[in-house]
């Protein structure tokens, strides 16, 4: 299972978008699809297809059920699992907790080939430790400057702090190509003067305001209108995902994260 976690620096740059229509272009091409709404606090990814889920990650988290359990099929196939939103103690889970979700995240990996993470946008803990724990991460900008600022800064973190280096870069809202590579080589040049990194160029996602009007009717652009601009990017972007995502898999606790969690257990044995 190839794992990708979607980001951005900062909140409103289409970032769950992204996450639910490439993961529907992704299954309609036969891929067996897990797309995980890792905002676990403030999730909404359920908004965007339109069902109310019976069970989410708090379930998982309190002992109860499974991540198997809480599967919502979504579309031709893509499974979601569902997280919460207004619950404060999800905000901040525990590094145990993140680990148990990743484990189990683990376990379902040979019946999928893609898990996709809906992260949440900025440098907090839970984003950091998604984006650090999937094989690679897809950070999401617009030409908006403020977006590419903080998308800056989530490449530096994760790379600087995190030791992530498989990062690409998906420019949203453009309006062209010729806008989006303008937009990703100031941000790699920048990367690259300041931090010695550049990432990978994704692709860009049209500027549409169909996309705007999927979203009210709570139903996916490339379902609502397959023929959109947006939509045909998101096809296109499916259709390249093998070439612009190319580790190999892995669990998703990297040696980083189990380093953290034995310190944090050796703290806690200690006080």
């Amino acid at each position: 299972m190839k794992s990708v976690a979607i980001t951005s620096g900062k909140g409103g740059v289409g970032k769950t978008n992204v996450a639910v229509n490439l993961g529907i272009s992704l299954a309609d091409l036969g891929k067996r699809v897990l797309l995980f709404d890792a905002d676990l606090g403030l999730a909404n990814v359920d908004i965007l297809f339109g069902f109310v889920a019976q069970h989410n990650v708090a379930d998982v988290l309190d002992g109860k059920l499974h991540l198997r359990d809480i599967m919502v099929e979504a579309s031709n196939g893509m499974q979601v699992l569902p997280a919460t939103s207004g619950f404060l103690q999800l905000e901040h889970p525990s590094q145990s907790e993140l680990a148990k979700l990743a484990g189990q995240m683990d376990e379902l990996s040979q019946d999928f080939d893609v898990l996709l993470l809906d992260t949440g946008a900025g440098l907090r803990d839970t984003v950091l430790f998604f984006c650090s724990a999937a094989e690679e991460v897809l950070v999401i900008t617009t030409p908006e400057p403020t977006a590419i600022t903080d998308a800056y800064a989530m490449i530096k973190v994760l790379t600087a702090d995190y030791q992530v280096e498989a990062i690409k870069l998906l420019i949203n809202e453009a309006v062209n190509d010729k806008e989006a590579r303008q937009v990703f080589d100031k941000l790699a040049n920048v990367s690259k003067a300041h931090i010695d990194f550049k990432p990978d160029y994704a692709g860009w996602i049209a500027k549409d305001a169909l996309l705007e009007t999927a979203v009210r009717r709570r139903k996916p652009v490339v379902q609502s209108y397959p023929s959109a601009p947006a939509s045909q990017s998101f096809q296109r972007l499916a259709k390249d995902f093998d070439a612009i995502f190319t580790s190999q898999s892995r669990h998703l606790i990297s040696g980083f994260w189990e380093e953290v969690l034995q310190r944090r257990k050796v703290s806690s044995n200690l006080s």
